[in-house]
């Protein structure tokens, strides 16, 4: 098992060289950090906005992009031959679901990690070691997110994943008003603009941190339970999938 997912793992990396992929995670971090690097600089927002700010609508275009960057990897699975790559040559097929989705969840948190640190540098109002853990909780909130739309685009469908991460992203801005309050923890699209929220609080407002940490840890031991649940559904459904399905 675990030789057959080093094979995939490293596989991933060869199958996306000519693909917009590695693009995407370059190009879009780059031009995020200096956006907002160059406009925090004009502005009169005091910090903790900023960096709030900043933080929240990083957290809210994740699932957006998981969708667009999902969605591109399935195609080329579809293009290569209707997924027989992912079921064929590997002799475990969880080793392949697990290639590929580690595959792209090392590309996010280096793509994530890219960012931020392009951000602390162009804006250093923030010592560079603080943004580890928004960096931390990005991920691990990210990773429910890409399971189910590794399982959306393989059932449904390139269009379905772009769709349901257009749908996250819009809810994820929503669960951070007042409409999400008591009931973010239930959300997966919310797990991450929140916790983006408790980690400004540790920087700048320790006395508001401790009186929000309870139901953010409530809200993380969530998001690692369902993690694992979908997780472990999306392995068993994968060794039963055809690959019939279309990419359109």
């Amino acid at each position: 098992m675990m030789r057959a997912f080093i094979r995939c793992f490293r596989a991933e990396f060869i199958k996306h060289r000519r693909s917009a992929v590695y693009y995407i995670h370059i190009i879009l971090p780059v031009l995020c950090a200096v956006v907002f690097a160059g406009y925090y600089r004009v502005s009169g927002w005091d910090i903790s906005t900023k960096i709030s700010a900043y933080l929240e609508v990083l957290a809210s275009s994740i699932p957006f992009l998981i969708g667009i960057i999902t969605g591109q990897a399935l195609q080329i699975e579809h293009t290569a031959g209707s997924y027989q790559l992912m079921l064929g040559t590997i002799s475990s097929r969880n080793a392949s679901f697990l290639g590929k989705l580690i595959f792209m969840l090392s590309c996010f948190f280096c793509a994530t990690a890219f960012e931020l640190w392009i951000f602390a540098v162009l804006y250093p109002v923030l010592p560079l070691r603080l943004f580890a853990k928004p960096l931390s909780l990005l991920s691990f909130t990210a990773f429910p997110l890409y399971v189910m739309h590794l399982f959306v685009g393989l059932r449904f469908g390139k269009g379905a994943t772009i769709g349901l991460g257009i749908a996250g992203s819009l809810l994820a801005a929503l669960m951070r008003t007042g409409l999400g309050d008591g009931i973010w923890k239930a959300v997966p699209w919310a797990w991450g603009i929140r916790a983006m929220d408790v980690a400004v609080l540790s920087w700048y407002d320790p006395q508001l941190y401790l009186l929000a940490h309870g139901e953010f840890v409530v809200g993380m031991v969530v998001c690692a339970c369902s993690s694992v649940c979908l997780l472990t559904a999306c392995l068993l459904w994968f060794r039963r999938w055809d690959g019939a399905k279309s990419a359109d």
